[in-house]
């Protein structure tokens, strides 16, 4: 597998704010692993106003298209602070697919290696810039639910 560098991403003041609440309540729960994955992210990630986030960010509540670079699958995702959903497409910031893929921009990749040990890469192929659905708004908002 080539190596990929960790690459630039760009979080939102909005989703800043949103982000260090639902680490806070991972620490809260025990959940440390989780959190210090998050908190990782973000202290690597330049923070700008949601008015300069660049075109093609991913960011919560956004429609994204990626790419699993080992299997060749494509998936539509929407990034949610609560609790994922799969068969709907709600990915939580604190999965490790939510951690990978929140502030990537268009064309941008990312590794890292799975539970098991094996290599993940990911590509992000493009953010439709309309907001998801209010359903998955409304799913991805109960930071109190389990992951």
């Amino acid at each position: 597998m080539p190596k990929v560098e960790l690459p630039e991403i760009t979080i939102t003041h909005e989703d800043l704010d949103v982000l260090t609440r639902v680490m806070r309540e991972a620490v809260a729960e025990g959940r440390y692993a989780v959190a210090s994955r998050l908190g990782n992210e973000l202290h690597r990630a330049r923070i700008v106003p949601t008015a300069h986030a660049p075109e093609g960010c991913l960011t919560l509540h956004l429609e994204g298209r990626y790419l699993e670079e080992r299997s060749g699958a494509v998936r539509d995702v929407v990034l949610v602070p609560g609790r994922g959903r799969a068969s709907v497409g709600l990915v939580s910031v604190l999965s490790r697919l939510g951690t990978a893929l929140i502030g990537l921009s268009e064309g941008q990749a990312i590794s890292w290696l799975d539970p098991r040990g094996k290599p993940r890469v990911i590509r992000l192929l493009n953010v439709s810039r309309r907001a998801a659905s209010l359903t998955a708004r409304d799913n991805g908002c109960g930071l109190a639910q389990r992951i």
